[in-house]
């Protein structure tokens, strides 16, 4: 049977009715091609919905996983109504989507929801967890400290009885372990402090070059150890940033050693620097750290910057935190994603200083 079309009437009352919409709305055929977008996501993606309509997703918006259309499927193969979050890039800008996907029907295609859209290195993306992270930190500040107390007399009382014990005697080496699981606590309880209570970042115009060399050749007999072998891209005509050196020398020294330990049997360690403009004519250093191990988990994505999050048996779940907050706090943004080659990426970006007509400042 013929598909009959809906009069001109009809199909313009249900675009106003689209558009009247205050959430984006996107309709994708089997073959992922724009069959109609509203005039609310159309404007938030900064494009002409008349010349996009028709042309295939992956021409106007750019993700950073693939895949990110297909609908969530329940406990029973029905589809899922989740809320899930993206980010890519559509006409040279870097957004952050909050969206959801539903079938159309048995066509094969879909239509996602977009509910909210922000830019990826906007201060509405940054304040949204900075509420939640102030609240628990100062909870993790009272809990370090009521832990550090008791744990100084038990430390205290457990070296007195080791002294009391003659050499030899297996009950030493029990306290003796007894003593390093103490010490793992305290390791815990400082970084549990570093994140609550950071130190006040000092910053100064600053060569992320530089910081990156003395860290990967402090790493270099690591490396070696790991058989991971170390690749070095870096821009020369790269501009300084504004940032505390050692809190930079911090968040390199922290995503070299998490790509280590993702692959545990050798590998590749990529390092890169370069300069990206965006729209808005903001110029960011960007600092990118991959790996060639197995990735990160789809299951954990959104996990791995949760404070306390770990994979590892002992790990704290706090460098990946630290090292956001220390962006943040110097005007950046820190990023994952997987590589389509495999591997896991990390992007450490922060304002570049360029002096007005776009070139490097001048000290």
């Amino acid at each position: 049977m013929p598909r009959v079309e809906a009069p001109a009437e009809e199909r313009e009352l249900l675009r106003n009715i689209l558009d009247a919409l205050d959430t984006g709305l996107l309709a994708l055929d089997e073959d992922r091609r724009i069959v109609a977008i509203n005039d609310t996501l159309a404007k938030g993606w900064g494009v002409d919905r008349a010349e996009i309509e028709g042309q295939p997703l992956s021409d106007v918006f750019k993700p950073e996983v693939e895949r990110w259309y297909l609908p969530e499927r329940g406990v029973r193969g029905e589809s899922g109504r989740g809320t899930r979050e993206i980010r890519g890039s559509v006409a040279d800008r870097e957004v952050l989507m909050r969206y959801s996907v539903r079938p159309l029907g048995d066509t094969g295609g879909v239509i996602v929801r977009v509910e909210d859209l922000v830019d990826a290195d906007s201060d509405e993306e940054v304040f949204r967890n900075t509420e939640r992270l102030i609240s628990l930190g100062e909870l993790s500040a009272r809990v370090a400290h009521e832990i550090r107390n008791p744990l100084t007399g038990v430390r205290t009382t457990v070296q007195f009885v080791a002294s009391k014990l003659r050499a030899g005697d297996s009950r030493k080496d029990d306290l003796n372990d007894v003593l390093k699981e103490l010490d793992r606590i305290e390791q815990i309880i400082t970084d549990l402090l570093l994140f609550a209570r950071p130190q006040a970042a000092r910053p100064v115009p600053t060569d992320v070059r530089e910081v990156l060399d003395k860290v990967l050749d402090n790493m270099a007999s690591r490396c070696r150890e790991a058989s991971v072998e170390v690749a070095r891209d870096f821009d020369e005509t790269l501009p300084n940033v504004m940032i505390d050196p050692d809190m930079a020398q911090q968040v390199f020294l922290n995503l070299g050693i998490n790509a280590l330990q993702a692959m545990p049997e050798g590998g590749l360690l990529k390092v890169g620097t370069s300069l990206r403009r965006t729209r808005y004519k903001k110029a960011y250093v960007d600092v990118v750290v991959a790996d060639s191990g197995p990735g990160i988990p789809e299951e954990v994505k959104e996990k791995i910057f949760d404070p306390f999050f770990t994979t590892r048996s002992m790990g704290t779940g706090l460098g990946l935190s630290i090292s956001l907050q220390i962006a943040r706090e110097h005007g950046g943004n820190l990023t994952a994603r997987n590589s389509a080659q495999g591997g896991a990426v990390f992007k450490f970006s922060l304002p570049a200083l360029l002096s007005p007509d776009g070139e490097e400042a001048k000290e």
